[in-house]
């Protein structure tokens, strides 16, 4: 084979794969009149010998569409029957607009699934973390134990009597309250978070033979912010009676 039959071949094969060439002859051969007129043609198909008629008006005219049209109208009239001369409805998958509207649902609907794994993968992080603290607890281990005196204030207005702690430091404090002013033997000790709620209360504390309230807590288990505490007498008869006050610092 000479190498002036190869383009020859090469055009032949393109020529295979290319659809056949909308004319007279593929139109009766495949009755694509009678087809388009049943509704029996694909959208496109149909659209293409439309325009394929408005090009050619003759072959319409060799038809005698325009004789045959209005017979028909006559026919039509004679049987009572009222003629549809509407153009016939679209089939919705059919429309130029379905695949778009297709698209933007796609789309929608992946970039709601993008953001639904990304607050799923954030609530799995928080779920895990919130094990985690579960399972070791919130107090960490103290590393040093340190003792600490301070007498309260017989006034709550006067907000001297101030005791700091670092929350970060993990420390166990022994703290001794000194009551040995007051002739009552057993207390009771309230400790509420400032302007928000009660967090400890004590009752029924005696003292040491110091004159002490003793009270022993770990520093990582306080949240950062003042703390109120106050001491009250338990006399034997009547209610308590208050009898100190102190403020507790956690940073």
């Amino acid at each position: 084979m000479s190498s002036t039959d190869k383009p020859a071949e090469r055009s032949g094969a393109a020529g295979a794969t290319a659809p056949p060439p909308l004319d007279q002859a593929f139109i009766e051969n495949n009755q694509l009149i009678e087809r388009y007129l049943e509704g029996k043609l694909p959208y496109k198909g149909g659209r293409d010998l439309e325009a394929w008629c408005r090009a050619h008006p003759e072959y319409l005219q060799k038809l005698r569409f325009a004789e045959r049209t209005v017979a028909a109208l006559k026919l039509l009239e004679a049987s009572d029957k009222p003629a549809d001369l509407a153009e016939p409805r679209t089939p919705w998958w059919a429309k130029p607009q379905t695949p778009i509207a297709a698209g933007l649902v796609t789309v929608a609907a992946i970039v709601g699934c993008l953001l639904l794994s990304g607050k799923v993968t954030v609530l799995t992080g928080r779920l895990e973390d919130a094990s985690v603290k579960l399972r070791q607890g919130t107090l960490a281990p103290p590393g040093s134990m340190q003792s600490l005196r301070i007498e309260p204030d017989r006034s709550a207005t006067a907000g001297t009597a101030r005791l700091t702690v670092d929350r970060n430091v993990p420390q166990l404090i022994d703290l001794s309250i000194d009551m040995s002013w007051s002739t009552e033997k057993r207390f009771r000790v309230t400790v509420d978070k400032r302007d928000q709620a009660r967090v400890l209360v004590l009752g029924d504390q005696a003292k040491d033979s110091n004159g002490n309230l003793r009270m022993t807590f770990n520093t990582s288990a306080l949240a950062a912010g003042p703390y109120d505490i106050r001491i009250q007498a338990l006399p034997l008869l009547g209610e308590p009676v208050d009898s100190g006050w102190m403020v507790l610092d956690v940073h």
